[in-house]
């Protein structure tokens, strides 16, 4: 794995391994502190694949009007969506796709979005980026996601630097 994830970008230092480890093994969705952008250009090259499909649909911002319908269109293709930017805050719209509030209707499971029941595929994924160095979320946000700070420290920039 450690192969694979320096072949899609991913710096070669302990604490991005470290942080790899969180962001392709924890059961909630990633809120990565990315100030440098070394977690966004990872992650565009693990996904590229999916990405590929339709990357309109899954590389976005909060500020984006069809951010509703790209949430839909990623969840029920069973793709990956990566929005970036976030600041401190995050739409209120995405609380239940943060907390999985999955509601299986027979073989079907759907999340329910903005009064609106939304297919939902296993295979889904969801990326979150922020440039800000310091950023202050709200502890509601906070238990939801895997806060992750990708931010290169001085240890960890030697590292890069010795291992290129």
């Amino acid at each position: 794995t450690l192969g694979e994830w320096a072949l899609e970008g991913l710096p070669s230092d302990e604490l991005s391994v470290q942080n790899a480890i969180m962001v392709t093994r924890s059961s909630r969705y990633s809120l990565m502190i990315d100030p440098q952008g070394q977690a966004n250009r990872w992650i565009k090259n693990r996904e590229k694949h999916r990405i590929s499909q339709n990357p309109q649909m899954c590389i976005t911002t909060l500020t984006t009007k069809n951010l509703k319908d790209q949430i839909e269109f990623t969840m029920g293709e069973g793709l990956c969506l990566l929005i970036e930017n976030v600041e401190n805050e995050v739409d209120p719209m995405l609380d239940p796709v943060m907390d999985k509030a999955i509601i299986k209707k027979g073989k079907n499971m759907y999340i329910n979005v903005s009064d609106q029941n939304m297919d939902y595929k296993e295979k889904f994924s969801l990326y979150m980026t922020s440039r800000l160095p310091n950023p202050h979320f709200s502890p509601e946000l906070s238990a939801k996601v895997t806060v992750i700070d990708f931010a290169v420290t001085l240890t960890g920039l030697e590292q890069q630097l010795l291992g290129r």
